[in-house]
């Protein structure tokens, strides 16, 4: 299994609602991770921990820094989204489908 940081976040009102996992660039095992697959949006560099951010956090200088930037979207952005996806792929497959309940089921109309 490739090294990894897994993020989970339980406060702000649980806006990030499901754990999810950053890998480092480079690693030999990032093109196999067994279970997910790694997706290029999810590799990192390691950066440095520059003097200024060292005073300005209380942190060690020259540490081992990551820097990713989370893109938080509301329930109903998520639901939709989810649901354009599931339309879509139904298409490619050739299936007529509607949604129930934000589920794909077969469009007999």
């Amino acid at each position: 299994m490739p090294p990894q940081v897994t993020l989970c976040q339980q406060t702000f009102q649980e806006l990030i609602k499901n754990p999810s996992a950053l890998y480092l660039r480079g690693d030999p095992y990032e093109t196999s991770d067994a279970v997910f697959g790694v997706k290029e949006s999810l590799l990192i560099d390691l950066g440095t921990v520059s003097a200024s951010q060292a005073k300005e956090y209380g942190v060690k200088e020259g540490g081992k820094l990551i820097t990713y930037d989370f893109v938080l979207v509301t329930d109903d952005e998520s639901r939709k989204l989810r649901e354009e996806k599931a339309m879509e792929a139904m298409q490619k497959l050739g299936r007529r489908m509607k949604l129930y309940q934000g589920l794909p089921i077969p469009d007999v109309d």
